[in-house]
C-alpha cells in the first residue's frame, strides 16, 4: 500500500530524467510504475541498510521468543524428541501432498 509520503513515477518518466528520480529516490521511496502497475521501488541505500537493520532486528525478536518458549515448554515437561518432532512433521508433509 503507497503512503501518501512515497512518490510514483512511471516508466517513461524515469527514461526522460534519470537524475532527478535517482535524485528523489535518495529523498523518499520511489515507485515506478510499467504500463500503470507497480513495477519496482527505489530507495537510497541508507534506507535499504536501515530496512534490513530492521528485519535483523524483527528476525532476532521472533528467534528470541520462540526460544523462551522453547524453554519455558521445557520446564513445564511440554516437549518432544527430536525424532517425534520429525515424525510430527513428516505426518503433516504426506498429508499436505495427499491433499493437492
Amino acid at each position: 500500500m503507497l503512503k501518501t509520503t512515497e512518490r510514483v513515477i512511471t516508466v517513461s518518466d524515469l527514461h526522460e530524467d534519470l537524475d532527478t528520480a535517482l535524485h528523489n529516490a535518495k529523498q523518499e521511496p520511489l515507485l515506478v510504475t510499467a504500463n500503470g502497475r507497480p513495477s519496482i521501488y527505489m530507495f537510497s541505500v541508507d534506507m535499504f541498510d536501515s530496512l534490513m537493520e530492521r528485519v535483523q532486528f524483527i528476525e532476532q525478536s521472533e528467534l528470541i521468543a520462540g526460544i523462551n518458549l522453547g524453554e519455558e515448554q521445557f520446564k513445564n515437561g511440554e516437549f518432544v524428541t527430536l525424532q517425534e518432532a520429525s515424525a510430527r512433521a513428516e505426518e503433516k508433509w504426506a498429508q499436505a501432498e495427499t491433499a493437492r
